[in-house]
């Protein structure tokens, strides 16, 4: 029955489609005539989100809230430094929609990197959530910014062996490192020999300030000396070098200026790049006695040390700093926060490092009484002056 029924209904709804239209009938009101239209049907497909690879949701939001802010879908301002604010022009513009983050600890704070298509973001969470201390975004034409100013830290080696303390021996490799900000920057040595004024009062070899003053007075003596803004320093020990270089770094990649064989510190090399753990580099940055101008060869080749050294951080690149500040904590002394640190090792990586130049006050071998000394030239304060703007020469 059903079936007649459904054909019939068929047979009816043909025959009213095809039935010729009524003759209009004239009447004397007006007739409205509608025509329907047919529906249309809109699918909603949803916007793309960002997503990035181990961010937590609160770094994951901040990182969103710069984008809406630096495109103008937003006018809430992220936590930024101001000059990042600053420079930020809001426009319409695509932004990266995936990247990946590295997180890592250092003195109880979060410490972060994020990359995304060519955009970094460096975060530091002390506690109060997510902010940005530095990065550089070419998407939204926002410039890079790791700091004011150009940077400068000492870099100090303590003669402490495992056994003893760092911040009560003696600063035996002192080294001063620029960075301008614009992808330059330069190193100078001061042997440990040298004769200077002591901040604690009188003179004295520069590397009893360490010893006798603990490291405010070092600190002091080395701003006495230069006359540079220092913003502050890194402190490690034989223990700490070897450890740092060969199990956090896994080694480096030194290029050796020429053969060196030293039975005092057990380096031996030939010339030529070669790859060395962390008492290798540490023998090789202790050799003196073989050296042809002793104390102040060692300097220098403590400073390629450095070089090689930050060569082998930007080959790892931006998001290995997190991990590395917080493998290395253990093994170093600084006055430095976890900001300084990671906007200073990520500047590090941008800059180019086969332009540094790597240099040793100029001075002479003398003696003060029964000591033997190193009496730094007067002209030490032209190297000064090139140095304080983060870079050595033009």
């Amino acid at each position: 029955m059903y079936r007649r029924l459904s054909v019939l209904l068929v047979v009816v709804f043909f025959a009213i489609a095809c039935a010729p239209e009524a003759e209009p009938t004239t009447t004397s009101r007006e007739t409205t005539t509608t025509t329907s239209r047919p529906t249309t049907t809109t699918t909603t497909v949803p916007a793309p989100t960002l997503t990035i690879e181990n961010a937590p949701p609160e770094l994951l939001a901040m990182v969103g809230g710069f984008y809406a802010y630096a495109t103008g879908e937003s006018k809430d301002a992220p936590p930024a430094p101001e000059p990042v604010l600053a420079a930020i022009e809001p426009k319409p513009v695509e932004t990266p929609l995936q990247g990946v983050a590295s997180i890592g600890t250092f003195q109880g704070q979060g410490v972060a990197t994020v990359e995304l298509d060519g955009d970094l973001f460096l975060a530091i969470d002390d506690g109060s959530g997510w902010r940005i201390v530095g990065g550089s975004w070419p998407n939204v034409a926002v410039p890079a910014y790791y700091g004011t100013g150009p940077r400068l830290v000492a870099v100090v080696g303590s003669d402490a062996r495992p056994w003893e303390d760092v911040v009560t021996s003696r600063a035996d490799s002192i080294h001063f490192v620029g960075l301008d900000g614009a992808g330059k920057g330069g190193i100078v040595g001061v042997p440990r020999d040298s004769w200077v004024p002591i901040a604690g009062g009188g003179r004295g070899k520069i590397n009893s300030a360490l010893a006798n003053y603990g490291t405010e007075g070092m600190m002091q003596t080395f701003r006495d000396l230069t006359g540079l803004p220092l913003e502050g320093y890194v402190l490690t020990g034989f223990l700490g070098f070897q450890e740092m270089l060969g199990n956090v770094l896994g080694g480096i990649d030194l290029v050796v200026p020429y053969a060196i064989s030293d039975s005092a510190s057990g380096a031996d090399f030939q010339p030529g790049t070669q790859y060395v753990n962390g008492p290798a580099a540490l023998a090789f940055a202790r050799a003196r006695k073989s050296l042809p101008q002793g104390d102040f060869t060692r300097s220098a080749n403590q400073g390629l040390v450095l070089i090689d050294t930050a060569k082998n951080l930007q080959h790892k690149g931006y998001g290995a700093i997190p991990r590395l500040l917080e493998l290395s904590e253990p093994f170093m002394v600084t006055d430095l926060n976890a900001e300084q640190l990671l906007t200073f090792a990520a500047l590090l990586i941008g800059t180019d490092l086969d332009t540094i130049q790597n240099q040793v006050v100029p001075g002479s071998s003398g003696s003060a009484g029964s000591a033997s000394v190193v009496y730094i030239s007067e002209s030490v304060g032209e190297v000064w002056a090139d140095l304080a703007d983060g870079r050595l020469g033009a």
